[in-house]
């Protein structure tokens, strides 16, 4: 089962950047790492007028594009629970990350403030750190290095691979 971490904020508040620096730094140990990024608008994938865009468009419920090293897994209605999805990559990887999905308890996270926020108005449990990329905040952790440092170091220290 791979170890999985939240990376939750309101928008802008530099979540993008930790996760994908954190998922570098994981990858570049040789790691393997998946994510799982929540957009809370309905976002699509698919790029109009391409063959799985018109699949999907004509009535299509699931749609899978494979290619000689990708695969894309595209599924309208029926979305599965966070949990479902984090135990399916689960499966190959070691880490999983998922930005976002504030709103969720289940899983440990780190709180991304902006300046001004408090950690009481963002997340609904509190969080295992909270980290800001912006001066002027009351944050845990300042800067991205400090951030996506202790991460790394929590992640291993759970995995098991410290030293």
């Amino acid at each position: 089962m791979a170890i999985t971490l939240q990376i939750i904020g309101h928008k802008k508040s530099g979540k993008t950047l930790i996760t994908t620096t954190l998922i570098e730094r994981l990858a570049k140990e040789g790691y393997r790492v998946a994510a799982l990024k929540h957009d809370a608008h309905n976002a699509a994938m698919d790029v109009p007028t391409t063959d799985s865009a018109r699949m999907s468009s004509a009535g299509a419920k699931q749609v899978i594009l494979q290619s000689a090293t990708e695969f894309f897994f595209h599924q309208k209605s029926n979305v599965p629970s966070l949990t479902e999805m984090v135990e399916l990559l689960s499966t190959d990887n070691d880490f999983v990350l998922i930005e976002g999905h504030k709103e969720a308890t289940q899983y440990p996270q780190i709180l991304l403030l902006k300046p001004g926020e408090n950690p009481t108005n963002v997340a609904h449990t509190p969080p295992l750190k909270t980290g800001s990329i912006f001066n002027g905040t009351t944050a845990d952790l300042l800067g991205k290095d400090a951030i996506v440092n202790w991460c790394y170091d929590y992640l291993k220290q759970v995995k098991g691979d410290v030293g």
